[in-house]
């Protein structure tokens, strides 16, 4: 059953991001990183100073990972770079990474430190998908025909993998092994009245996923029932991670900011939660 009441997601950084995504908790660092995709922004808040920092601003980056060594992959409109996110630097890595589709949008570290990768096709509309990117950044296409390919979540036993096509408003599920990559894909919800964008998952198998076009985020448990709404004072919900010290503090991004304006839209919410949820992967790439 749904329940009626919700804690409230607390604003943190009043940044205006057009686009604010990918959100990723360094635990190493206990810091936050996020970015405002069109704008190129890579952002940095640091809870135990209540402070938020511009880390880094070049092209449109759609998705990035955190590394093993504690730098940033990033992912750009099929090439990619690394980012030292204490001194600047940036070091670019290749071109091509992926072809005959747009920038890069969303993405999640695997465990043995290659990724998953998906894409956008906003001219088009049909090719968007998912790649799985090797240690080499060598790419092979998992799925296409969407316009928007978006937020993903291992599942708690690591034998199944969510993935959210924005574009058919649903959340797909695939079968996961190490070994032979992803399989037996079957829509998992479907929400024809809202757009899917960013999901993660807690510790117990639940799944927490923002809706864009909702001004909200929504807690499913495991058989995709709705468990509970969470309402945030923005135009757009992007995506979601959990983070803090025991990763029980959801970091929400939002999108719909201007520049110079003081709005709700377009800044990055934090809400407690009585669930935490797990580590992320990091990419071992370069």
């Amino acid at each position: 059953m749904m329940e009626k009441l919700a804690p409230k997601p607390e604003l943190l950084a009043n940044t205006g991001d057009r686009c604010g995504e990918n959100p990723l908790w360094d635990d190493a660092r206990g810091v936050f990183f996020w970015c405002d995709i069109p704008d190129g922004e890579i952002y940095e808040y640091n809870p135990r100073t209540k402070s938020h920092r511009l880390v880094h601003k070049g092209a449109e980056c759609g998705a990035f990972t955190l590394q093993y060594d504690g730098n940033l992959l990033l992912l750009y409109v099929g090439s990619a770079a690394i980012l030292n996110p204490e001194t600047g630097a940036l070091k670019h890595l290749r071109d091509g990474v992926v072809f005959d589709t747009e920038r890069f949008n969303d993405c999640i570290a695997k465990p043995d430190g290659s990724l998953f990768a998906g894409t956008v096709d906003w001219s088009q509309g049909k090719r968007g998908g998912l790649f799985d990117l090797d240690l080499k950044l060598e790419s092979k296409r998992i799925t296409t025909g969407t316009a928007c390919s978006n937020g993903m979540a291992f599942t708690p036993n690591l034998q199944g993998l969510y993935w959210a096509d924005s574009t058919a408003k649903t959340v797909y599920l695939f079968d996961f092994d190490e070994e032979n990559g992803l399989s037996n894909r079957r829509a998992w919800l479907h929400t024809p009245d809202f757009t899917p964008d960013g999901l993660t998952i807690d510790k117990d198998g639940n799944l927490w996923i923002t809706y864009f076009d909702g001004g909200f985020l929504r807690h499913y448990d495991a058989d995709a029932n709705l468990v509970r709404q969470v309402d945030v004072p923005a135009k757009h919900v992007t995506s979601c991670i959990f983070g803090g010290q025991n990763l029980d503090e959801l970091y929400i991004t939002t999108a719909g900011g201007k520049a110079g304006e003081i709005s709700p839209s377009g800044g990055l919410y934090r809400l407690a939660c009585e669930v935490g949820g797990k580590r992320e992967f990091r990419t071992r790439i370069g």
